[in-house]
């Protein structure tokens, strides 16, 4: 997400009152959210739903927030505990084409949809065999576009913890998934 100091400085400025700042704050915050929520739920009304919740309870906490803590991390957590709430805990969420577009080059047509499109349902299939916690890294580092020292603060573990586990998840799945790439 990049530039933790302005997302800082918007945060002061939005508990000093500053309606203009909380606004940018939700315009730069919004898409990492709903990604990661979506990517968690697969219901687009309940992730539009639960993106409101979250940004109203950001809102009101505001006087008791520590804008040192990372907004994003923040805001994942309420999303967390508001999907566990609206009991759309799943064992299997999916791991959609949205990843591949995060690394897409408009300019650059190397691989064609359908082939992203077939390349993410295969990889559907081997996500539940990660732990709990890798498909969480997962998420939130390639759908919520969090850095290492966020999802550290989201999940409550050391930032070289989350590396390893980002680091593990993706072998455990280049090598489920090495069949994929044969006779290309």
């Amino acid at each position: 997400m990049g530039d933790s100091l302005l997302l800082k400085k918007l945060v002061l400025q939005a508990k000093a009152g500053n309606k203009e700042a909380f606004e940018e704050l939700y315009i730069k915050l919004y898409t990492p959210l709903y990604r990661y929520t979506f990517s968690k739920c697969q219901n687009e009304e309940l992730t539009k739903d639960i993106c409101q919740q979250v940004f109203l309870r950001f809102y009101e906490a505001l006087d008791s927030y520590e804008p040192e803590k990372s907004p994003l991390a923040y805001l994942f957590t309420i999303a967390k505990r508001l999907l566990i709430n609206h009991k759309e805990k799943k064992t299997f969420e999916t791991f959609d084409e949205t990843l591949f577009e995060t690394y897409s080059d408009d300019s650059v047509d190397v691989i064609s949809e359908t082939h992203i499109h077939l390349l993410a349902e295969a990889v559907n299939e081997y996500v539940p065999l990660l732990s709990d916690t890798e498909q969480e890294v997962i998420r939130l580092y390639f759908f919520a576009e969090l850095n290492y020292k966020e999802i550290s603060e989201t999940l409550e573990k050391e930032e070289v913890y989350i590396r390893k586990i980002k680091e593990r998840a993706l072998k455990k799945l280049r090598i489920l998934t090495k069949h994929l790439h044969e006779g290309n």
